[in-house]
Order: structure tokens, then C-alpha cells, then sequence
């Protein structure tokens, strides 16, 4: 039994179970799941011992923007420093967007997006945005064309398998008969739409009345209350029942928006699912209120204390099923955009770093999830809605993507302990009980001892297709 690796000492996490086990890595692959300590010529491969940490399967983030184009530059993480802080905090692979230049094709718009993405240092995979594109005549606003829904067929067999769908935000913001036509294409190819579900038209409305003193943060949550997040989730569902699709609700931050998912559980509905991140389940509106509160602009906003409360027990109750953390990371200067007026700071929090710190240290040490819950909404689960195959488990045959975590290693969270290309860290100064002590991404220890020792651009596109659909990702295409 020779091996390239051998984890051993260490207590196994996954989804469903704990044990203590030792695991066997071969040509980049998990090869064996052993008693611990169980033959002499297995201890002969080079070890990494793991006594009294927790072995994870690698985390998934399936909501990253890195290098993402905006009003203020580009979000501050490329694809170099986005994916390594992501590594350092225990995540091996990332979903990421695509988005379109006017006139662009949806393949265009991907090669060039790979093309970006060859700094990245883990695994990673693509949502394609769908954007209206059609030219308004007469008035009439921009619409998506039926080019464009033909488009995403072409998409989907090269291996992007799922598609963002905008309810808000000029531009991007689709009507209800174009979100309604493009989660019908998106059920034709067995895909998943992934929604951020806001009322876009109510959100404009709301922010022009805004003429007290707009420079207080605060308003941003006024202006985008939970009624406006409720009315958009029930509305996109709705649109998803009727064309049969698969959907995730990104970013749900209230409660009453995922009383409505959960609802649609109850009701039966086996393909809608409901994402929350890290800013939701441990910051509050009040953050808002602070002097610099526009460094924690996001949308939809955070949320008052109850709000918080009900995403935890949402999250437990597997009425969400995933913790993404709509990584959008902007520097102070940036974000200074918004001094004078709330409405022009760039809208997000950084988070591709402190993800499994925060849900163990919120979560888990509370007692507000299991060590496997913990496990199931950070890692098992995301690869298994996205379909990553391979990702997410310990299991033979799967991707050696394994995370060492060390519950008793203290991490304070500062601008300068993180990694992530900005000055300011969302959580300053809290301190998490546990962290990430080394990371081995399939079969390469690219995290040892909290240190970065991987190589540049490591990473690989992972080409996603679900099962039973005819358009299966074609290994012999161009976006190799």
C-alpha cells in the first residue's frame, strides 16, 4: 500500500459521520480510508500528522466575484490572491461569474474569463450570467434575446452547468417574462439558476426618495427592507415552479425570504435551495449605523439581530441548504465612494478566507450546528448542488481536497493576519477559538502550518454537467 501521502492521527469530519481514520492519497486522489495506524509499510509514506485537529473535505465556495469589473475599478482580489486566501482559510475549490461585454457571446465571454482565470491556485468552476442584451425599440427596455437563451446551450456543454439571473441592479435586472423564459431554458438542459432575488424596481424607487442625510449607511438597509427580498423570492419561485427548474436563492439574509424556500420544501418542491453567507449569521444592521458603515454595504443588507437568530435555525433545519460567501472584496478608498452618499459605495464583504473559521466558531462552538452540519453547508452540500463531481467528501476515488483543522489554534481576525488584497477586515479584532492549519488540494499540500507552499496557478477548470442530460460537457471542446 504505497502512497504519495498519509493523513494520520486525525479525527474525520464529513457530512454524515466522525471517526478517527487514516487517509491514503495516490495520484491526486483519495486511495484509501484505513484504521489508524494499521501497518508498518503504510507508515512508511511520507505522513502529515494530524492529532487532535478535525480532517475535512475541502471546502466549496460556490459565490465568488474576483476581478469583477465595477463603477470603482475592480474588486480588489484578482485571481492570484482571491483563490490563495481562499486556500488559507480551507477552501479548495470556487464558483466564480461570467459576465458579457454588449453584443458578446456567452462563449466569447467564457474563453476570456478562462483566459483571466489561469492565476488561479485551486480548483474552480463558472455561473454565467445571463444579461439582457437585446436593444430597446420604441421605449421598450432591454430584454433578452432568444440568441442569448440559445447561447446558454453552448455554455452548459462547455461546462458551465449553472446560471446567475438578476431581479435587481440596472443592466443586469431581467423583467418577469425574461427571468421566466431563461429558467425555462435552464430546465430544458437540467442546469440550476442561481437568483439574487430583490424587487430591483422598488429598491430604485425607494433610494431616489432618500434626501436625509445620505451619506449614513444606514439607509441602504431602509431602502432594501426584507418585505422587498420576501416579494422577490416568492415571485422567482414562482417563475421556477412554472418552467420546472432547478433554483438557488443566493445570498438570503432575512427571515421571511427563507420562510418562502422553506415553504416550498414543505410544499414538496425538491428543486429550490437557499443560500446564506457568513455576514448574515454573525453581523447585524447596526454595523450600518457605525461612521464607516459603508464598508459593509452588501445587498441584500445586513439584517436586524432576529433576522440573524432565524438564519442559524434555518441553516440547522436544512431549510438552507449552503454558506456561500459572495466574496466581493473592495478596498477602504474604494468603498470611500460612498462618504457623501451611501448609494454610490460598491456593494459587498469580503469572506473567501474566514468562512469554516466563522461557522465553527458562530456555529459549531455555540452549538448552533453539529461538527457534520458544519461540514454538510460548507462543503459536501455545494459540490452536490453545483454538480462538482468529485469535490466535497472523503470518500475513495474522490479528489484529495483536504482541509486540517486545528479546533484549538486561535486566529484573530485583522487586516494584516488575512490575506485578501484589502486594508480593513470585516470581522477586526474577533478572535475564532479554531483555524485552518494545512490544506492539500488534490494531492498537493498547498497550506502547511498556515503558510502558503503551493505553487502559482495550480488551478483547474472543473467542468460541470448534471446527470441524465444530453448536453454533457465535451472534454475534446476549446475551453480546455
Amino acid at each position: 500500500m504505497l502512497f504519495d501521502l498519509l493523513v494520520t492521527g486525525g479525527t474525520v469530519v464529513t457530512a454524515d459521520a466522525t471517526f478517527a481514520a487514516d487517509i491514503g492519497v495516490r495520484d491526486g486522489k483519495i486511495a484509501a480510508l484505513l484504521p489508524p495506524s494499521t501497518d508498518s509499510n503504510v507508515q512508511s509514506a511520507p505522513t502529515l500528522d494530524a492529532s487532535g485537529c478535525y480532517v475535512l473535505p475541502g471546502a466549496v465556495d460556490g459565490h465568488v466575484h474576483l476581478q469583477m469589473p465595477t463603477g470603482v475599478g475592480y474588486t480588489a482580489d484578482d485571481w492570484a490572491t482571491g483563490t490563495r486566501a481562499a486556500a488559507l482559510g480551507g477552501t479548495t475549490c470556487i464558483i466564480d461569474f461570467v459576465e458579457t461585454e454588449p453584443g458578446e457571446r456567452l462563449t466569447d465571454a467564457l474563453t476570456k474569463r478562462l483566459d483571466e482565470a489561469r492565476a488561479a491556485v485551486i480548483d474552480f468552476g463558472l455561473h454565467m450570467t445571463i444579461q439582457p442584451d437585446e436593444h430597446p425599440i420604441a421605449g421598450i427596455p432591454r430584454r433578452v434575446s432568444a440568441r442569448r437563451l440559445a447561447e446558454m446551450g453552448e455554455v452548459y456543454q462547455a461546462g458551465c452547468a449553472s446560471f446567475k439571473l438578476y431581479m435587481a441592479y440596472p443592466g443586469f435586472q431581467l423583467s418577469d417574462g425574461d427571468l421566466f423564459r431563461a429558467l425555462r431554458t435552464v430546465a430544458e438542459l437540467n442546469g440550476i439558476a442561481c437568483i439574487h432575488a430583490e424587487n430591483g424596481d422598488v429598491i430604485e424607487a425607494l433610494r431616489e426618495a432618500v434626501v436625509d442625510r445620505p451619506e449614513r449607511a444606514i439607509h441602504h438597509a431602509r431602502t432594501r427592507p426584507p418585505a422587498n427580498e420576501h416579494e422577490a423570492v416568492t415571485r422567482a419561485l414562482l417563475c421556477a415552479e412554472l418552467a420546472g427548474a432547478r433554483v438557488m436563492i443566493f445570498h438570503v439574509g432575512c427571515e421571511a425570504a427563507a420562510r418562502v424556500i422553506a415553504d416550498a420544501k414543505l410544499r414538496g418542491n425538491d428543486r429550490v435551495f437557499g443560500e446564506t453567507c457568513p455576514h448574515y449569521l454573525t453581523l447585524t444592521e447596526d454595523t450600518l449605523a457605525r461612521d464607516d458603515g459603508r464598508l459593509w454595504v452588501c445587498a441584500p443588507p445586513l439584517r436586524p439581530q432576529a433576522d440573524q437568530d432565524a438564519m442559524w435555525r434555518l441553516l440547522a433545519s436544512r431549510a438552507l441548504d449552503v454558506v456561500g460567501t459572495d466574496h466581493c472584496p473592495f478596498t477602504r478608498a474604494q468603498k470611500d465612494a460612498g462618504k457623501p452618499d451611501f448609494r454610490r459605495a460598491p456593494g459587498g464583504i469580503p469572506g473567501i478566507e474566514t468562512r469554516l473559521g466563522l461557522l465553527h466558531e458562530f456555529g459549531v462552538r455555540r452549538g448552533r450546528l453539529t461538527l457534520n452540519d458544519w461540514v454538510r453547508v460548507c462543503c459536501t452540500r455545494p459540490a452536490e448542488l453545483y454538480g462538482l463531481a468529485g469535490k466535497g467528501r472523503i470518500a475513495v476515488g474522490y479528489d484529495a481536497d483536504l482541509v486540517v483543522f486545528d479546533p484549538a489554534l486561535p486566529k484573530t481576525l485583522t487586516a494584516d493576519a488575512l490575506n485578501s488584497a484589502i486594508d480593513w477586515s470585516a470581522y477586526e479584532g474577533l478572535t475564532c477559538a479554531g483555524w485552518v492549519r494545512d490544506v492539500i488540494a488534490r494531492g498537493d499540500l498547498i497550506v502547511r502550518d498556515q503558510g502558503w507552499i503551493g505553487r502559482p496557478g495550480r488551478g483547474q477548470f472543473v467542468r460541470r454537467a448534471f446527470p441524465g442530460n444530453t448536453h454533457a460537457a465535451d472534454p475534446t471542446t476549446r475551453f480546455r
